[in-house]
């Protein structure tokens, strides 16, 4: 009887963190700090763009972060 609710309680913080993290992800703000060039999403329609801008950096140090949810 202990197990199975200990289980049970688990299983409720393991759903409430999936359901509060998608939540979070759905309606955080999207926003950057003052002064900070805002976010961009690649397309293909975008990329030459970007490739160039990119480019552009050479001799500076470049940061390139991918983020997926997959």
């Amino acid at each position: 009887m202990r197990l199975l609710r200990a289980v049970a309680v688990g299983g409720a913080a393991a759903a409430t963190l999936v359901v509060g993290t998608l939540l979070w992800l759905e309606y955080a703000p999207r926003s950057v700090p003052e002064g900070q060039p805002p976010l961009a999403t690649l397309s293909a329609d975008s990329l030459p763009a970007f490739r160039s801008a990119f480019n552009a950096g050479h001799g500076s140090a470049r940061v390139l972060v991918l983020l997926s949810p997959t």
